[in-house]
């Protein structure tokens, strides 16, 4: 296969990816109306799957600064998603729970991910669904491995 194939592959699976979020997004009709960012929605998204996670976790899961996480966490706290508060076991630990509307954003995200599971997900077959895992773990490695051996963006030795 040719460079030229692998981009095709590529793109058309990004294709398919942002079609999919297009056609799912309006069933968790809360996360619509908010109108938060892109950064917002991610932080929004790894507490409700991670409820324990740290705002370092945060900011190191996707690759911001602790500063960035707090300015996104401004807006968060103001729509009543989730609540910054002090430990008090620990007072220079930040605790982070959930507000009334992200207790109700959490709600309909669980449906939205059961929905989609027993809708679509559920249609294909369990082989194909771990193959597509086993790939895109694979990949993930393929891509750490090169960041971490400094592979510059066009896979040549920094």
């Amino acid at each position: 296969m040719s460079l030229d194939d692998y981009k095709k592959i590529y793109l058309q699976s990004i294709y398919s990816l942002e079609n999919i979020a297009k056609y799912l997004q309006p069933k968790v009709p809360l996360l619509s109306e908010l109108q938060l960012t892109s950064r917002q929605e991610t932080i929004m998204i790894l507490f409700m799957r991670h409820k324990s996670i740290t705002l370092g976790e945060v900011s190191e899961r996707i690759g911001i600064s602790k500063s960035a996480i707090s300015q996104a966490m401004n807006k968060l706290e103001k729509e009543d998603l989730l609540i910054r508060s002090i430990n008090e076991q620990n007072r220079r630990e930040v605790t982070i729970t959930f507000g009334e509307k992200g207790e109700e954003l959490k709600r309909q995200f669980d449906a939205f991910e059961t929905s989609i599971i027993e809708d679509y997900i559920s249609q294909l077959k369990l082989e194909d669904m771990q193959h597509m895992q086993n790939v895109l773990v694979q990949l993930e490695k393929t891509i750490r491995e090169g960041e971490i051996n400094g592979k510059d963006k066009y896979g040549k030795d920094d």
